[in-house]
C-alpha cells in the first residue's frame, strides 16, 4: 500500500454532475487535497458525484466521513455521491462500518449515472 499518493482528478457531464476518478490513497497527507476537491466540487454546484474507486488503494476514516458528509449534504439538495467498483479491502472496510448500507455502489461509472433503481419510472 503506498501512501502519500493521491491523484484526483474531476471530469463533468453537465451542470449538476461530475465523475472523480481516485488513484492511490486518501490518508492523513494526502486528505487536504481530498477535501479540497469536495470543497470546490460544493463551490461548483455539483449535486451529484460519482466517485470512481477502482485505483484507489486506501482510505481513512477521515475520508469516510468526508465521503458520507458529501453524501448528507448533498442528499439534502436531492443529489448523491455513488461509489464505482471499490477494491475489496475498502468494501470489507465499508462493511464493517455499517457504510455498504449507505451509499449505493456502481460496477462502472455508466451505471453510476443512471437514476437509482427506484426513482426509474
Amino acid at each position: 500500500m503506498t501512501k502519500g499518493k493521491l491523484t484526483l482528478a474531476v471530469g463533468r457531464r453537465d451542470e449538476r454532475t461530475a465523475v472523480l476518478r481516485v488513484e492511490g490513497s486518501v490518508d492523513p497527507t494526502t486528505f487536504k487535497q481530498f477535501q479540497s476537491t469536495f470543497r470546490w466540487l460544493n463551490q461548483q454546484g455539483i449535486l451529484y458525484v460519482v466517485v470512481d474507486m477502482s485505483r484507489m488503494t486506501y482510505i481513512s476514516s477521515a475520508g469516510l466521513s468526508l465521503l458520507v458528509k458529501a453524501k448528507t449534504e448533498r442528499v439534502k439538495k436531492k443529489g448523491d455521491v455513488v461509489l464505482v467498483r471499490p477494491q475489496t479491502p475498502l468494501v470489507n472496510i465499508m462493511k464493517i462500518l455499517g457504510l455498504m448500507d449507505v451509499f449505493r455502489v456502481a460496477s462502472s461509472i455508466e451505471e453510476a449515472l443512471l437514476p437509482p433503481p427506484a426513482s426509474r419510472e
